[in-house]
């Protein structure tokens, strides 16, 4: 029996590994559209590759729950650190965030490349995939290509640069198989207001809160934010990307800022007017000085001008309007794609087309930066392949 993995990244490499050593006499090739496997992954991580995190349950999701709980509630950090023991990766563990001990992504794409080696599993590079087809029991790939079970690990269409432009998702359609709309995720947010671009190169650290039009909170992060000529960065903000990005198409989302949160409103109204007091002969910003950065306090007065109620309640939530966010070049993963009811239950495979398997970043799951997102492509492609090692057990 063969299996096509068409795709060579995260979850496609993961996948041919445990499948060929699950089944040996199984013919496994993996089909990789650039001229080498596991491009991505050099770029994970700022190039150290953060492989996994040491907390890796369904709340650090977003997409179906379905999905989440087939490939998480099985697979946690300690399953995933034991797919990498075995094949000989050190790692060291971050604030929770977990890099191979060398903090070099090459380490990471060296061994899943060295095993496939061992397990003598050919990947086919310079291999675009352009069509998938049913004939009979086995699928056509490209016209030429046999197989008795497919893996559609071809990616989103995030990182465009890294080979994953969309093609999955042309595919998806050719086959008639569904997927959720897709947008980006993990990428900056694009704002308007009367500071936009006033603050670029600005850092700070505080709380970031989305929320919708009508004023009903979304999502909240805490973290550093930088400002930028067009939004703003950082990874606080990133992380709310992915609902920005749904929301924008239908709607006018906005977040706040709070630029103080280690004092309430009610404290830093006091403090402010104890501070009115002291710097009555100083300039206006001179208010503010040891509490916000020079030009983000020029723009928070700018803003709500020096009264102590008016100035505290901006610092506390200082409002952007979201107007979108950076495209897909930019952003580090999509959100959306095949959902849950495409799926047999408990289940990686195509409930319309008999031994077509999705994993990584095609399915409808984005986790948050640190690590989660690689997490699910290894789960997902170790869940399929043992799926398929079942069905090869029992035809």
């Amino acid at each position: 029996m063969k299996t096509a993995i068409l795709g060579g990244g995260a979850s496609g490499l993961a996948c041919a590994i445990t499948l060929k050593t699950l089944c040996p006499d199984m013919d496994v090739t993996v089909y990789e559209k650039l001229p080498e496997a596991g491009k991505k992954l050099l770029a994970t991580g700022n190039g150290r590759c953060n492989l996994t995190n040491a907390e890796t349950d369904v709340s650090f999701y977003n997409g179906s729950s379905s999905i989440l709980h087939t490939v998480l509630d099985g697979f946690d950090t300690q399953k995933c650190l034991r797919f990498f023991d075995t094949l000989g990766l050190l790692t060291a563990e971050e604030d929770g965030r977990i890099y191979p001990l060398s903090r070099n992504a090459a380490s990471v794409r060296n061994v899943l490349l060295q095993e496939l080696d061992r397990l003598e599993v050919p990947v086919v590079t310079d291999f675009a995939v352009r069509s998938v087809e049913k004939d009979g029991h086995e699928f056509v790939i490209n016209g030429t290509v046999r197989a008795d079970f497919a893996v559609m690990a071809l990616g989103g269409k995030a990182a465009s640069m890294h080979g994953t432009d969309g093609d999955g998702y042309r595919i998806l359609k050719q086959l008639g198989v569904r997927y959720s709309p897709i947008s980006p995720a993990l990428v900056q947010l694009t704002t308007d207001g009367p500071t936009a671009g006033e603050l670029k190169g600005v850092r700070v650290h505080g709380v970031i809160s989305l929320f919708r039009e009508s004023g009903a909170l979304v999502a909240q992060e805490t973290g550093e934010i930088l400002f930028t000529d067009y939004g703003l960065s950082g990874i606080a903000a990133m992380q709310l990307s992915g609902d920005s990005a749904v929301l924008a198409k239908t709607e006018h989302p906005y977040v706040t800022l709070d630029l103080c949160p280690q004092l309430s409103a009610d404290e830093l109204k006091l403090y402010l007017e104890d501070r009115a007091d002291r710097v009555k002969e100083h300039p206006r910003t001179a208010l503010l000085t040891g509490l916000l950065n020079d030009r983000v306090a020029e723009a928070v007065i700018k803003e709500a001008g020096t009264a102590p109620a008016a100035l505290a309640d901006t610092i506390k939530a200082f409002r952007f309007p979201v107007t979108g966010t950076k495209g897909f070049k930019d952003a580090q993963v999509t959100r959306g794609g095949v959902p849950g009811d495409e799926l047999n239950e408990h289940s990686l495979e195509s409930h319309r087309i008999p031994g077509l398997f999705f994993t990584g970043e095609l399915l409808d799951a984005d986790g948050l930066c640190g690590g989660y997102n690689l997490h699910f492509a290894w789960g997902s492609g170790i869940y399929a392949a043992k799926e398929i090692a079942q069905h090869a057990s029992n035809p």
